[in-house]
């Protein structure tokens, strides 16, 4: 007797392709409500939750690690321009107000620390930082990979709190880690995103190649991701976040790894999409990078901006401050040390010292 391999016998498969159509369909529901709700549920609970709690039982450290007094001018003159006039009066591409982040641990964690900037179309503005100042964070919030703990990003009107699905589909995101599939190619994985872009299929080619040659990528489109240097990968990465001509385009520490000569290639290929109307929002280390991209940026230092303006501002308003290091060499005799301090201190008043060496700041 033949018997069907499609059967609910035990040496048939029917059972199986049941048990594989009923988990796909659960899992799609899963990942459905995921994506629709998982925002709103971790919103509620960050928000209402864990912050109401937290502020009702230390109210004071509340307020005083999120308190703006003693703040730069020019930050309080960005934040007070930000809560008094109506939203459409600033004629913002990107609101940030009152963005605060705290990771609440044993001792809670003061990530972002109630920063807010309003940033137009065509500016490039930078976060200068430290590692551990708060800019990833930053970035993860207003990309909609972190709920905030409190305040509010708006891209092109649109909150990210309530609309984070709209929101997302309006920037273009360069990770500080890449995101990229090890065994595709360049113009596979590019090829790829174009397509969840909504690029037509008859300009895919053409638009995949232009955005190849924009970051010199032709000698590896062809090659394995896997087999790029550090710097090939941060080039990758940023054509991706350039690719769907979105609104806002979020770079973290992009040049990161990369030689000079594609470092400036990159510059080039920033500023140009930057003056074709977009907002560029990038993260540094690098000053010369900041003065080379950006028309404003702000030096962020545990979780607040202590100063905000364009690069040559900043120069006139902090660059009278000179910073001298000696190193000395002392064996055994430590009254050498000693007598170069007096030295230091008659001469040059006001000095700062740092342990291991002496730093003198001149005003």
């Amino acid at each position: 007797m033949n018997r069907s391999v499609y059967g609910l016998e035990a040496d048939a498969i029917g059972r199986f392709l049941i048990a594989m159509a009923v988990t796909g369909l659960i899992f799609f529901l899963l990942i459905f409500l995921l994506e629709t709700t998982s925002w709103t549920v971790r919103t509620f609970v960050f928000r209402s939750i864990f912050f109401g709690i937290y502020k009702k039982f230390n109210k004071e450290r509340v307020s005083m690690e999120l308190s703006v007094e003693s703040e730069d001018e020019d930050v309080q003159n960005e934040r007070n321009r930000i809560l008094e006039y109506p939203q459409e009066s600033l004629n913002s591409t990107v609101l940030i107000k009152e963005l605060a982040k705290i990771y609440f641990a044993m001792p809670a964690v003061f990530a972002v620390r109630n920063i807010s900037v309003a940033i137009k179309k065509e500016e490039c503005f930078g976060l200068l930082g430290l590692n551990g100042a708060g800019k990833t964070t930053s970035f993860q919030i207003l990309t909609g990979e972190e709920v905030a703990t409190s305040g509010d990003v708006f891209i092109e009107h649109l909150s990210i709190t309530k609309n984070v699905l709209k929101v997302r589909s309006k920037i273009g995101y360069c990770p500080q880690f890449d995101a990229l599939l090890d065994y595709m190619t360049a113009r596979e994985i590019m090829t790829m995103y174009a397509r969840l872009w909504g690029i037509p299929e008859k300009q895919i080619n053409h638009y995949v190649n232009k955005s190849i040659q924009s970051l010199n990528l032709e000698p590896y489109a062809d090659k394995f991701i896997y087999t790029y240097s550090g710097g090939n990968k941060r080039r990758l990465s940023t054509a991706i976040a350039l690719m769907g001509k979105p609104s806002v385009i979020f770079l973290d520490e992009p040049s990161t790894g990369m030689d000079p000569v594609a470092r400036r290639l990159l510059w080039n290929t920033v500023t140009q999409t930057r003056e074709s109307g977009k907002v560029i929002i990038i993260t540094s280390h690098s000053m010369e990078e900041c003065d080379a991209l950006c028309t404003r940026l702000a030096i962020m230092v545990k979780g607040k901006f202590v100063c905000l303006g364009s690069p040559q501002h900043l120069k006139n308003k902090f660059g009278n401050v000179y910073i001298l290091k000696a190193k000395i060499k002392i064996d055994k005799d430590e009254n050498k040390l000693k007598d170069f301090k007096d030295f230091m201190a008659t001469t040059f008043p006001g000095k700062k010292n740092i342990i291991g060496l002496t730093s003198l700041e001149m005003c």
